[in-house]
């Protein structure tokens, strides 16, 4: 019986949160039902409504994320306050405006993309990117977005008031104002890069200052997103602390080809012709495996050093695809070990240590003076 009872109990308990269910359900209007179906039509597709409108594959998957997160905000925020009938109007319209809002914002950067960005092609692969104007725009866009719905919202709830205290706007301006030191560098300097044009999608960029050898993916108004020639990760730099470094741009290099070099260390003994010869050979093998190696001209050999063990020779090359620097060097590298194994020239730098000058012996039949007593 005492089993029955609970059955019984918990039977009447999901009847009765049924109905407080179906009463919430039955104050939705056809205002309300519309917004929920927008909404959850957004997040089953936000997946797709994000791609359609960015280009960047991995800042693609954060925003269908903090879309979906939105969603799900938005409709914790929507079905609890029909709990309290009289703000549930307003609740569902606050929602619609801060819903079209987020999207409105990504559909009109993307048209002023298109309309005022440049198109650029790394390696294989075609990249839309920013420009001063479009930047300036977006900015523009975005600040006119946020100002409609502010005032949409603050007209859905009636508060029309706050507009004219002057304590509401003298508030956001000392907010802004306390602030800047946050968001003022970061924009300037990146509209600043945006709008010089030197710094670039697809622009070879080293830094000696962060250590920094990439290819510059994006400028923003607050960061700049690189690809690291070495590892090939990705690297985001402040546009502050990368726009006040000393900048190497690599891609603005002459048509025959980047100037790169390689030093190597050979011990004293080896003939000059012969070393030279030696990294001509080096020069042959290395262009002939690697095509990012520029074959105009002939290489450049010269003896930089007479150090204390070894010396300096450094072989100088071009390199005609930039993005593939590395691997020039790489394959600088290996066929001077290869041939250094055929030829015998070893490029260790040897230890040689040679005495001169050495104090003469002390005689033992000499003593030290005794000290006075």
């Amino acid at each position: 019986m005492k089993g029955a009872c609970s059955l019984e109990e918990l039977w009447e308990l999901l009847k009765q949160k049924g109905s407080d269910l179906t009463g919430i359900i039955q104050n939705f209007q056809l205002f309300d039902l519309l917004i929920l179906t927008i909404n959850a039509i957004i997040f089953l597709f936000a997946s797709k409504i994000i791609q359609r409108f960015t280009l960047a594959q991995e800042l693609a998957e954060k925003r269908t994320k903090s879309l979906r997160a939105l969603n799900l905000a938005l409709f914790s925020l929507y079905f609890i306050p029909f709990f309290l009938h009289e703000t549930a109007g307003q609740i569902s319209k606050t929602v619609l405006v801060l819903l079209l809002s987020y999207l409105t914002v990504y559909v009109v950067n993307m048209y002023i993309l298109h309309k005022f960005g440049k198109e650029k092609t790394i390696g294989e692969e075609k990249v839309l990117y920013d420009t001063y104007q479009s930047e300036m725009f977006s900015l523009l866009g975005f600040l006119v977005i946020l100002a409609t719905a502010f005032l949409l919202i603050i007209n859905i709830w009636g508060i029309t008031d706050w507009l004219k205290a002057t304590s509401v706007v003298g508030g956001l301006l000392i907010v802004g104002y306390s602030t800047k030191d946050v968001w003022a560098p970061e924009n300037i300097h990146g509209l600043m890069m945006l709008y010089n044009g030197d710094i670039e999608p697809g622009s070879v960029v080293r830094v000696p200052e962060l250590n920094l050898l990439a290819v510059v993916k994006q400028v923003t108004l607050t960061q700049t997103v690189f690809r690291d020639l070495r590892q090939r990760h990705q690297i985001l730099l402040p546009n502050s602390r990368f726009h006040m470094a000393k900048i190497e741009i690599l891609s603005n290099a002459p048509s025959k080809g980047l100037l790169q070099w390689v030093d190597f260390k050979i011990g004293y003994g080896i003939p000059s012709v012969e070393v030279e010869a030696f990294l001509e050979r080096v020069w042959d093998a290395a262009a002939a495996a690697q095509p990012a190696i520029s074959q105009t001209g002939k290489p450049h050999v010269r003896l930089v050093e007479n150090g204390d063990h070894a010396v300096t020779w450094r072989l100088f090359y071009s390199v005609k695809t930039i993005y593939k620097m590395m691997g020039a060097q790489f394959a600088i590298q290996r066929a001077a070990y290869d041939l250094s194994l055929e030829t015998g020239i070893a490029l260790s730098t040897p230890y040689t240590h040679e005495v001169t000058n050495l104090p003469a012996p002390q005689r033992p039949d000499v003593q030290a003076p005794r000290e006075m007593e």
